[in-house]
This record gives structure tokens, sequence and C-alpha cells, in this order.
């Protein structure tokens, strides 16, 4: 009786084998793709962008002759531009560093009439037209949330602004016209948030006050050597301007 036993329990053994075998062939489904996950956004990298917005400025000129101040004169007009820069995250920190230069086109006018004690009549006006500026400032600032940042920045700007002084009355002078163009150099200082809102776009509002200090400026006048004063005419000028723009960027590699 022990030999078919022992005959049937090598029978199993060798079936459960080759079963085994078998199992081990057959093709195995291969695990579901994990794509990785992205990396974290970073503020670190450079861009390019545009912006458009308002700008005004106060000029107030002075006589350094008699002297008199002639009172403020307030432009305001429309800016827009674009810009370039780089920032640095610091690594662990929502810290951030970086440069940035911009250059705007502007439209920026206005004008006002002189004071009848200085001019002699009502007539005698000041015109001030800003057309361009450019400014290079560095930047810091903070991320309050991982694509929030909030910035300060400050550095040098250059405004180029004709001046002009006219009175077509000829009260006590012949009429005339006066102007001096000039690209006039000072400091800035601004602030504003910018908000990623795509992985390489982000979009910004900020605000920004240049000055601009005193400046000598000479006036050539087209009255020639018959104007009854002298040609060309110097005023000193004292010069501020502000503006407030939103804008968008496109961020590429990483510093």
């Amino acid at each position: 009786m022990r030999k078919p036993s022992l005959m049937l329990l090598a029978t199993a053994i060798i079936g459960l084998g080759a079963s085994q075998a078998s199992a081990a062939d057959l093709p195995r489904k291969a695990p579901a793709y994990v794509p990785p996950a992205p990396p974290p956004f970073s503020w670190t990298g450079c861009y390019v962008g545009a912006n458009i917005g308002a700008g005004w400025q106060k000029n107030r000129p002075l006589d350094p002759l008699l002297p008199i101040d002639l009172g403020d004169v307030t432009d305001t007009g429309i800016v827009g531009g674009g810009q370039i820069g780089c920032d640095y995250q610091f690594a662990g920190s929502g810290f951030v560093v970086g440069f940035q230069g911009m250059f705007d086109g502007a439209g920026i006018n206005g004008s006002a009439f002189l004071p009848f004690a200085y001019a002699g009549d009502t007539t005698m006006s000041y015109a001030f037209k800003t057309d361009w500026f450019g400014t290079l400032t560095g930047r810091a600032g903070y991320a309050v949330m991982l694509q929030a940042l909030l910035y300060i920045k400050g550095g040098g700007a250059w405004v180029h602004t004709k001046n002009t002084n006219a009175d077509p009355s000829g009260t006590f002078y012949p009429p005339y016209e006066g102007t001096a163009s000039v690209t006039r150099s000072g400091w800035l200082i601004g602030a504003g948030l910018e908000y990623a809102f795509w992985r390489n776009w982000s979009v910004f509002v900020e605000y920004n006050y240049i000055d601009l200090g005193n400046r000598n400026l000479s006036l050539t006048y087209d009255c020639g050597g018959s104007c009854g004063f002298a040609n060309p005419y110097t005023f000193q000028d004292k010069q501020t301007l502000q503006t407030v723009l939103v804008g968008v960027n496109w961020r590429f590699g990483g510093l």
C-alpha cells in the first residue's frame, strides 16, 4: 500500500513544480507609470516683459536772476514700454534679490501761465513734455506665497523732457518762444507685487517715484538778439516724476 501512496505524492510534487514553472513563463503586467512631480516654483531666473500705465510729474521753475519762484507746473499722461532683468531666490527661503532695466515711452504733458507779477501780462506760459524715461534698479523682495512676491526697488533714472517758455502777446517784449530739450538723471524708489500665474508667466503692479533734483535749463528763443533779454536765458527747475505700472513678464532659464 505504501508504493502507490509514494507514487501519488511524487506525482503531485512534480505537477506543482510544473505549474509554477508555467506561471513563471507567463508575461507580467508592467507597473502603472507615475510621472515625476515638477520641481517647486522658484523666482530664480531671468525674464523679459512689457508694461503700461500712467505718469504724472511736477516741475517748479525758478528765475534765478530775480529770483522769482514761478509756481508748480503739473503734467500727466500715459507711459508704456518694456523691462528685462534677473532674480535669485535663496534656497529654502522666500527672500529674492535681483536687478532690472526698464525703458518706457511717455506722453506726459502740462503747462501753466506764469504770475502777472513776473510776466507783466497773463499770456506768458511755461510747458513741459516728457517723452521717455529709463531706469536701472536693484530689487529685493519676499515671497509671501510660493508664487506671490512683494518687493521694493531702487536705483538710477534718466528722463528726457522738452521745456517751452512762450508769450505770444508781445506786451513788453516781442512775441517769443524759447525751448530746451534735456535728458536729466536722478534716483528712483518704488514698490510692487508680482504674481506668477503660470510656470513661465507673471503679472505685476508697481509704483515708482523719481526725483531729478534741481537743474539749470538754458532756453534758446526764436526772437534772436531782439528779445530784450539774454538769449539763451537760464531758468532753474526742480522736477519729480511718479508712475503706476501694470505689466507681464515671461521668465526663462535659471541662474
